[in-house]
């Protein structure tokens, strides 16, 4: 999660307004405001509810599909598959690489059930599950152990940056690695992320995006 970047609270201040900065384009909150707003999104059923219409129309979407032995799903693995949102709400909704990295090798993040569910639906048709993840190798065991432990216990693979990939954007990662599991034979006819750029760049098939206000990626 080199790539990381905590811009919620950022786009919380674009989105309420209560006092105007010395560029009157530009509208400003109170910080623990903006912080609250994020914290009522998710705790008030809004976030699950957006989540469950979106899981909602992307099973109605594969239900039409025509698929095969290669048909495949690609997830996203954070905020997507798994929900570190307690562990960054309990950090003040900030961000360290250190505390982010203790917290993967726990393996405590939760199932976020819409995407559950979908996982399920697609086991139950028969449909490939691939995770193409911006976690690093080191932390895909404790990866694994999370999603089995979640639910999650079929997939084709696991999907995780190498040393030498780090520096690469995400967007520009993601469709390299699902340019080479086309070139390998799977039809990926979906995928599931948090960030756009788990989506662009060719080969994603039907573009499944869940609501995010906690970070964005580059």
């Amino acid at each position: 999660m080199q790539l990381l970047r905590i811009y919620s609270l950022f786009i919380i201040l674009f989105l309420f307004s209560s006092c105007t900065s010395l560029d009157p384009a530009i509208k400003i909150i109170n910080l623990d405001a903006a912080k609250n707003a994020v914290q009522n999104y998710y705790e008030s059923g809004l976030f699950d509810y957006e989540c469950s219409k979106i899981i909602d129309k992307a099973i109605k979407h594969i239900e039409k599909i025509k698929t095969n032995e290669k048909s495949s799903v690609v997830f996203d693995i954070d905020e997507t598959a798994l929900s570190n949102y307690e562990y960054i709400k309990s950090i003040g909704f900030g961000f360290r690489m250190d505390l982010w990295n203790n917290w993967i090798n726990e393996g405590k993040a939760r199932s976020i059930p819409q995407t559950k569910r979908f996982y399920d639906y697609l086991i139950s048709r028969n449909i490939r599950v691939i995770f193409i993840t911006g976690r690093y190798e080191e932390e895909r065991d404790a990866t694994i152990r999370n999603l089995i432990e979640q639910g999650y216990t079929k997939f084709d693979t696991l999907i995780a940056r190498k040393k030498e990939e780090r520096n690469i954007p995400a967007a520009e990662f993601k469709a390299l690695k699902r340019e080479e599991l086309v070139k390998k034979g799977y039809e990926i006819i979906a995928n599931i992320g948090d960030q756009w750029s788990d989506l662009v760049g060719g080969n994603s098939g039907y573009k499944i995006k869940l609501p995010n206000y906690l970070y964005l990626i580059d």
